[in-house]
């Protein structure tokens, strides 16, 4: 093997073809870096997702996109409220999300609140999914979850178009 030097506090020990193998560093540099390990793993606990919030008929439920930014799933949140009614237009697949969380006893009836009451989290396949099941009929998620400052899902990048940021004056001259 050979020391290559890199800079004055890192060497490293590379193989025939020159690909590093191994970092020898100064002590001072290992003990920074395990203190940042250490830094790193306290941070996992702390809650680094933005909660998303949506109200509608006295209802209020809340959540968090996960997943790809461009078609992400929905997480809604446990103590979130959903609709006791819903409208005959509603797709079949809420109605039988909704009646099957109701049968697990995941969606409890809240006689106080007049509303069903999310006992656990639940991931949805979508915003607008989750939306729909809230407010008992067909909304469009990217616009109704909103975070604590009132940006959309769609204002805060989420959707089909999240890679497509365009500045004003591209806006402007498709117009």
């Amino acid at each position: 093997m050979n020391n290559v030097l890199d800079d004055d506090r890192v060497c490293f020990l590379t193989d025939s073809k020159g690909t590093r193998t191994h970092a020898v560093l100064p002590i001072s540099v290992y003990d920074e870096l395990l203190g940042l390990r250490l830094l790193l793993n306290d941070s996992k606990n702390l809650n680094s997702r933005e909660d998303y919030f949506f109200s509608v008929k006295g209802v209020n439920a809340s959540g968090f996109p996960l997943g790809k930014r461009t078609s992400p799933g929905f997480m809604l949140n446990k103590g979130s409220m959903v609709s006791i009614r819903h409208a005959p237009s509603l797709r079949q697949p809420v109605i039988d999300v909704k009646n099957d969380l109701i049968m697990r006893k995941i969606l409890v009836i809240n006689t106080k609140l007049n509303c069903y009451e999310l006992k656990e989290s639940y991931l949805l396949t979508s915003p607008s999914f989750a939306a729909s099941l809230v407010a008992g009929n067909t909304r469009n998620g990217l616009d109704v979850w909103t975070n604590q400052e009132g940006f959309s899902l769609k204002d805060s990048g989420y959707g089909p178009k999240a890679g497509d940021v365009q500045s004003d004056d591209e806006d402007s001259r498709k117009k």
